[in-house]
């Protein structure tokens, strides 16, 4: 399994445990170095640089960088 792989399996289960807690988002992997995240409620996007992370560094820059934005 590639490293890519990993992070857009990593992404889908990030979305369904904020959706557990009621907050709904897209995140999309747009290419080795950042992830697009939209609330789907006001479909408002902020864009999060993950570059060289593997999957647990890439959740951390997630929640470093748009945790603010996504509580």
């Amino acid at each position: 399994m590639t490293e890519q792989t990993r992070k857009m399996i990593a992404l889908g289960r990030f979305e369904q445990a904020l959706a557990a807690g009621g907050k709904y988002f897209q995140l999309k992997l747009i290419n080795d170095e950042t992830v697009e995240v939209t609330d789907l409620e006001s479909q408002a996007v902020k864009h999060v640089n993950i570059a060289c992370d593997n999957v647990p560094a890439m959740l951390f820059d997630i929640l470093r960088q748009a945790a603010d934005w996504m509580m």
